[in-house]
């Protein structure tokens, strides 16, 4: 059973009783951390320990997307419990910013905790029954996309992204969309290329025949009530806000 959990559902900063993007992918023992932003590792710990993770996805370098890694670097280099490297697949850039945050003794032995590979669009890779299919996401960072899929599921994460094709084609037929939907209102009263808004991210979801749509990474300023009413007035199914530490069970 392929289950989702929200860590972590803020865009740009925490809010209150919300830490930015992380979720937990969970399938028959497998543990899968996607994205690890400010404050979200903290609600990890209530289910998993950083040491049973299977594998970490870091979508793009952004600190809102990837700064607990720090955290996470120290845990784990300090667990005397942990025997093996935990692999981490992030875009490009990620791993020469954090690296770039430790003093030079300890970014030396990130990789001595961390398994770590860069992934970019068109990559596919397999974690204990997960599989993973990468796609460009439309942002002002590399960043990538990420759907996962197992026991005849499938969820897809947006990361931060303006939308476009590749996202509709990578979240076709999907069970979940977990989509960014940081703005409200008028599409072109926001900058272009960074961000969906409610109206945006309802669109996607149309447009790739998703089962259902979860709202995340919304700005601290936004309205989420009507964020909310436009994702669902424009995808027309059902609509949810990412709500931290609630799970999806995709069965």
């Amino acid at each position: 059973m392929l289950e989702l959990t929200i860590l972590g559902s803020a865009g740009s900063h925490p809010g209150v009783g919300r830490a930015c993007s992380g979720y937990l992918v969970r399938n028959d023992g497998t543990a899968l951390l996607l994205d690890a932003g400010n404050g979200s590792t903290a609600n990890l710990q209530r289910l998993v320990a950083y040491r049973d993770l299977d594998a970490i996805v870091i979508s793009h370098r952004h600190v809102d997307h990837c700064i607990d890694l720090i955290g996470a670097f120290y845990a784990l280099r300090f667990d005397p419990e942990v025997g093996r490297r935990i692999p981490l697949y992030a875009a490009a850039e990620v791993h020469g910013l954090l690296t770039g945050l430790l003093s030079s003794d300890t970014a030396m032995a990130f990789d001595e905790v961390f398994d770590h590979h860069e992934v970019a669009a068109g990559d596919h890779l397999e974690v204990d029954g997960l599989s993973l299919r990468f796609a460009a996401s439309v942002h002002v960072a590399p960043t990538v996309s990420t759907r996962i899929e197992a026991a005849g599921r499938s969820l897809v994460y947006s990361g931060d992204s303006a939308g476009g094709p590749d996202l509709v084609e990578l979240a076709r037929g999907a069970d979940l969309l977990l989509c960014e939907a940081t703005w409200a209102g008028d599409p072109a009263d926001h900058p272009p290329g960074v961000h969906l808004t409610g109206t945006g991210a309802g669109e996607i979801a149309r447009a790739a025949g998703v089962g259902r749509l979860v709202l995340t990474h919304l700005a601290g300023a936004t309205d989420r009530a009507q964020v909310l009413a436009e994702a669902s007035a424009a995808f027309g199914g059902p609509t949810d806000l990412a709500e931290d530490l609630h799970t999806y069970l995709l069965v």
